[in-house]
């Protein structure tokens, strides 16, 4: 926008939330962590102490692209902006990639010599991107995933998937098969689990909330699972009532909401904001 002589540049993005400590002593404490969660369409700051208290949560949105030179603009406006730098000062910062661009190998199949080759299969691979991996413990597992050169030479400390660590979280004691579902804007992820193993994981693009009953029935019926067999879990952008959780629930009677982490304690203003709606932080936050 031209003013006069004088050329005013217009954030693309606005920070949405800020949670806070009980006390300013919580965020001035020595070793900090700062956890930096980026997804398509926003990045969060999550806070917590050694004694794993959550204490602070930021949380910036821009618009939803899945093209990546605007996603890349968009993440590198705020990591780069002055409010944004100022609130991860004086901590360490992990950052973590919550997208779609990721696959989960058998540990008996995963080659580190054809990861590439692997992931060039399933997705369509540019050189402006590069592939990392990220062992699952409790799936005998490698997470593999894209990551956008230009965001790991700006940001120049490792980045993990976010996806992968809530993935680790996941329950694998129940013999009762769990669909996970976590919904954020125009995408979704969706995990389905029984006896322990990993049966499925997939991310879906969406526009309409009919698209995400028919994706997770369509999943079901692959697997030969009976939706009155399947407990339902959401998480993310996602509330009782609305659209999405309306039609999943004509023919989802085991539906609920998922809960945070019981390994993290929280500070008072985490009361305000649903226990189901940062699924992918929380998670990096617990290691």
């Amino acid at each position: 926008m031209e003013t006069g002589n004088k050329i005013l540049s217009i954030p693309l993005f606005n920070k949405n939330i800020h949670l806070k400590a009980d006390n300013e002593q919580e965020t001035a404490q020595i070793g900090l962590l700062s956890f930096v969660d980026i997804s398509r369409s926003g990045i969060q700051i999550l806070k917590r102490t050694k004694a794993f208290k959550v204490v602070e949560l930021f949380d910036y949105r821009f618009p939803f692209s899945s093209d990546n030179g605007v996603w890349n603009k968009s993440v590198l406006e705020v990591v780069g902006s002055a409010d944004f730098q100022s609130n991860i000062a004086e901590s360490e910062a992990k950052f973590a990639l919550s997208d779609s661009k990721v696959t989960v190998v058998p540990a008996s199949l995963f080659s580190e010599n054809r990861k590439t080759e692997s992931f060039q299969f399933l997705f369509e691979q540019n050189n402006d991107d590069f592939v990392s991996t990220q062992a699952l413990s409790n799936f005998d597992a490698t997470g593999v995933f894209s990551l956008p050169k230009v965001l790991s030479e700006s940001i120049s400390t490792p980045i993990q998937s976010s996806y992968l660590d809530w993935l680790e979280t996941l329950s694998t004691d129940s013999s009762k098969p769990k669909a996970n579902l976590v919904l954020d804007n125009k995408q979704f992820a969706l995990v389905i689990i029984r006896d322990g193993k990993l049966l499925f994981a997939n991310w879906f693009a969406y526009e309409k909330a009919n698209d995400v009953l028919y994706y997770l029935m369509a999943s079901l019926e692959s697997l030969k699972i009976l939706h009155s067999e399947i407990d339902v879990v959401l998480s993310g952008e996602v509330d009782k009532g609305d659209d999405v959780h309306s039609a999943i629930s004509k023919f989802i009677s085991n539906l609920s909401f998922a809960t945070r982490p019981k390994n993290l304690t929280y500070s008072y203003s985490f009361k305000d904001i649903p226990e189901h709606r940062y699924p992918f932080i929380f998670a990096s936050a617990c290691v």
